[in-house]
């Protein structure tokens, strides 16, 4: 990638890196500097100016989700990256796997079938580079920059690629997920293992930023980062900011969509 290019720049992961690609040309006449790659690898080390990467999902041999899930082990920015996964017809990937499963286990942003019309694609990633480049959306956290609580486009964003009816049982499995990361992440702080601290905070640092909760994942994405350097004092300092945003994220969640979860513990 050239870094003085002044256009966005896009990491495009396909088997077929080298050859002929449809998804690359659409991308470069709407005006992408896009990059290529034929294997996961290359994508488990993007690093910034991209500001967007694309996994094939459907590429033979090309294992995007464990690609997506190496991406978002890294540390900040360079995991926070986002990440487009094309699948195939009805949610299948190459191996068999359903959408959701890879969206899922590997922190993938968002889905798009590969069939879809050309405008789909070039809005989606549209929505995503604007992303990048959008404090509100805060994929990492900007000095004097105060995120919301919730991040209502991003939940709209989840509609639009789940499908409205799915919203309401992966938002409670993330609600009853929350409260049970807070909890394991309390013995972890009691106990003074910055490290297992890390390791939770990380998770719900990735699946805060999927539902939005912008606020949450600011929080424990610094938290992440102390434990990591080994600093149980911090960790500990930002618990009570953490479990506030926690319940404080849950609250607003329910209220928001009260209907559908009014009979959820």
């Amino acid at each position: 990638m050239n870094p003085s290019d002044p256009r966005p720049a896009i990491l495009l992961v396909e088997a077929n890196g080298l050859g002929p690609s449809s998804t690359a040309a659409v991308l470069t006449a709407a005006g992408y500097a896009v990059d290529r790659a034929a294997d996961p690898d290359r994508a488990a080390v993007a690093a910034p100016p991209y500001a967007l990467i694309v996994l094939d999902l459907m590429a033979p041999g090309l294992d995007g989700v464990a690609a997506a899930s190496a991406i978002r082990r890294l540390p900040a920015p360079r995991g926070d990256v986002p990440i487009l996964a094309l699948t195939g017809s009805a949610g299948r990937t190459s191996n068999g796997s359903t959408a959701d499963d890879c969206w899922c286990a590997a922190g993938i942003d968002v889905l798009l079938d590969k069939e879809n019309e050309r405008m789909d694609l070039l809005e989606a990633v549209a929505h995503w580079v604007e992303a990048a480049d959008d404090p509100g959306w805060l994929l990492e956290a900007r000095p004097g920059v105060t995120p919301p609580l919730v991040n209502w486009r991003t939940l709209a964003q989840l509609g639009e690629d789940l499908g409205e009816d799915l919203v309401p049982e992966v938002l409670l499995t993330f609600l009853e997920e929350t409260v049970r990361r807070l909890g394991i992440l309390q013995v972890r702080v009691a106990a003074d293992d910055a490290a297992g601290a890390a390791e939770e905070a990380h998770a719900l640092k990735g699946s805060a930023g999927t539902f939005g909760a912008m606020a949450l994942r600011q929080a424990v994405q610094e938290m992440e980062q102390c434990g990591r350097a080994g600093d149980a004092a911090r960790v500990a300092a930002l618990l009570p900011q953490v479990s506030r945003l926690v319940t404080a994220t849950c609250a607003q969640l329910r209220a928001q969509y009260s209907a559908v979860l009014a009979d959820s513990p």
